[in-house]
């Protein structure tokens, strides 16, 4: 049998072929391989994500203890775990929701608040008086008031002009007002409780830009002194705290930090989103937009009868809010002292406007605007060298003028929902 002899280059040929087609087809296998892992680690990617999204909203329907960190599986087929925490940041809370699939993790953290799916225009307390209205005053949505109902007032010539006093159902309040979570938490942040190991210390310079995202420790500056805020940029998980007095100037950047302080000034003009935490004083200047989620809170400490006599040539403490400012969110007074007086402890002048809530555990003098909700003990309107205790002169309540999304105080029969997402 005689062998045909080939030619050198035509067996390099066939094998330059071989090795072409190999290649390719490894290169075929190994592009099949990846796609295949990147689908699997973008269907455990989506997973992460569906179940940080769960437990968010598991938050919103189940009790979470406070700083404390609770273990959840949403899906029994995948190896994963859920994890959830939550923390007070001001008048709201912080929910971190982290999930794990394998080898992929994802974090979501909200703030959230409280959300009333049925909600009143005003809750004022039964004390035995009725709600006297006069002058351009209006009140729209469901209200509780006292038994002896709303009526028709006369200040210096000023009588009532609305066609109806109540623009909505009325319905019969108690004699307390209905109670916040949040209260005994405030106590402790004005004396400084915040202060733990997940807090670190910062120089507050001029010209400071600093933002902070809320995973990370607390920045706080602490001052025994005033602090006059101006020409900085703050942003994220910081608070400011002094034992005297913080002004807040135009030239401040500031949001959704925390102010504390006795007395606390924001001056004419101011923007930005703030949490501000008093416990003598809060002048909220004109031309002043305050966005949400803002909150400020008065609280007044209990007084003694020595220091009561002391003090007794002081004004009252109190929160006012000057013309042409808006707040929206949360504007608060709560009190220790079960002493009366005949003084307003938060004071909405006219063309103010407070879009969200009011809940003052004492007088509320209202000549401005509440596009949201009230919750009094009683209104006073200081006119005409007079005093006329649950009369509201020229103030006007209108609740169907908030979003039906809003957020803002916990009741005991409020939901949690998400009031901004974090960063």
């Amino acid at each position: 049998m005689r062998l045909k002899k080939m030619k050198a280059g035509a067996l390099q040929y066939t094998l330059f072929v071989s090795v072409l087609i190999a290649l390719l087809v490894t290169a075929f296998i190994s592009l099949s391989f990846l796609q295949q892992k990147l689908r699997i680690k973008a269907t455990f990617f989506q997973e992460t994500i569906h179940n940080t999204n769960l437990g968010i909203d598991y938050s919103s329907t189940h009790e979470i203890p406070y700083n404390e960190t609770i273990e959840l599986q949403f899906n029994d087929e995948i190896e994963s775990l859920t994890t959830i925490s939550k923390k007070r940041w001001g008048l709201f809370d912080i929910i971190t929701s982290t999930s794990q699939v394998k080898n992929e993790t994802f974090e979501k953290m909200a703030l959230v608040g409280g959300h009333q799916d049925k909600r009143n225009a005003l809750y004022l307390s039964d004390n035995r008086k009725p709600l006297v209205l006069v002058g351009h005053t209006e009140i729209r949505g469901n209200t509780l008031l006292p038994k002896q109902g709303p009526r028709r007032g006369n200040i210096a010539g000023n009588s009532y002009y609305g066609s109806q006093l109540i623009y909505g159902n009325i319905g019969i309040s108690g004699s307390t007002l209905p109670q916040i979570e949040v209260k005994n938490y405030v106590k402790k942040l004005t004396t400084g409780a915040f202060l733990n190991n997940n807090t670190e210390f910062f120089e507050l310079d001029e010209n400071l830009k600093k933002v902070n995202s809320f995973n990370k420790p607390t920045q706080v500056f602490n001052s025994m002194g005033a602090i006059d805020l101006q020409f900085v940029e703050l942003t994220g998980n910081i608070i400011i705290k002094s034992n005297s007095r913080i002004k807040v100037h135009p030239s401040a950047k500031l949001n959704d930090i925390i102010l504390i302080a006795p007395k606390i000034e924001i001056a004419n003009g101011v923007t930005g989103t703030i949490q501000a935490f008093a416990t003598k004083e809060i002048i909220v200047g004109k031309q002043c937009n305050l966005q949400y989620p803002s909150a400020f809170v008065l609280n007044e400490k209990v007084i003694t009868q020595r220091q009561s006599t002391d003090n007794q040539q002081q004004s009252t403490n109190q929160l006012s809010i000057d013309s042409s400012s808006s707040i929206k969110g949360i504007v608060c007074f709560l009190s220790e002292n079960d002493t009366k007086n005949f003084k307003p402890q938060i004071i909405l002048q006219p063309n103010a406007t407070i879009v969200g809530e009011v809940y003052c555990e004492k007088n509320f003098e209202l000549s401005g605007t509440v596009k949201g909700m009230v919750y009094t003990d009683s209104f006073i309107a200081p006119q005409f060298g007079s005093v006329y205790i649950n009369h509201i002169f020229n103030g006007k309540i209108i609740e169907p003028d908030i979003s039906e999304q809003y957020c803002g105080l916990q009741f005991n029969n409020t939901q949690n929902k998400v009031v901004k997402w974090l960063y």
